[in-house]
């Protein structure tokens, strides 16, 4: 399936931002709850939540509720196109710093949560 130039550029724009782009590499390694997002970043859940709704509008995050809480992971990459956007900006930026301080912020958070769950 080939995309037209205006999806290109919406899922663009919706790179564009700092929050989303972190959202999206923690998404790379799996699906998270909004409040696993929240955790790692320090924002509390309106924002976070703002972020997440751009990228599931431009049909780059999916959503599923479990429970109480709602997962969101990436989507399944349809076409060619959308999949090398996708990499560029999952495995083309991976070893940003930041990126790398939100995986490992990942690892902690859900140690707690099985902590405190036990």
């Amino acid at each position: 399936m080939t995309m037209n130039i205006k999806k290109v550029r919406q899922i663009l724009k919706s790179f564009a931002d700092d929050t989303r782009l972190r959202i999206v590499n923690l998404l790379s390694k799996g699906g998270l709850s909004v409040n696993q997002i929240c955790e790692v970043f320090g924002k509390n859940q309106s924002i976070i939540s703002k972020h997440l709704t751009r990228l599931r509008l431009t049909g780059i995050v999916v959503d599923k509720r479990k429970g109480m809480n709602v997962y969101y992971y990436l989507a399944k990459p349809v076409g060619k196109e959308y999949e090398e956007i996708l990499n560029a900006v999952t495995v083309g930026l991976e070893d940003l710093n930041i990126f790398k301080q939100d995986l490992e912020k990942v690892k902690l958070v859900k140690k707690q949560e099985k902590q405190f769950n036990k």
